[in-house]
């Protein structure tokens, strides 16, 4: 189950997907939603990803994403 949730957390939309899908796969049909665009996506290692965060930087979106233990170079975290 991923949601999409604005800053109070209040849930804006969400997608169910197969337990084997990778997390960030489900993003794209979340993104579509008809809401305002954030300014920052705060998430769980499950999306980490170098691809998506590039993309998510390229829409003007601060991604707010903890890197996977054990990651060679791991992302810094500005909670």
């Amino acid at each position: 189950m991923h949601a999409r949730c604005d800053n109070q957390g209040r849930p804006l939309g969400s997608l169910l997907t197969g337990g084997q899908v990778s997390d960030y796969k489900a993003t794209n049909a979340l993104m579509k939603l008809p809401v305002l665009t954030p300014k920052a996506m705060l998430a769980d290692r499950g999306y980490d990803s170098g691809s998506f965060r590039l993309d998510l930087l390229l829409c003007g979106i601060l991604p707010l994403i903890p890197s996977r233990k054990g990651c060679s170079a791991p992302q810094k975290t500005d909670w």
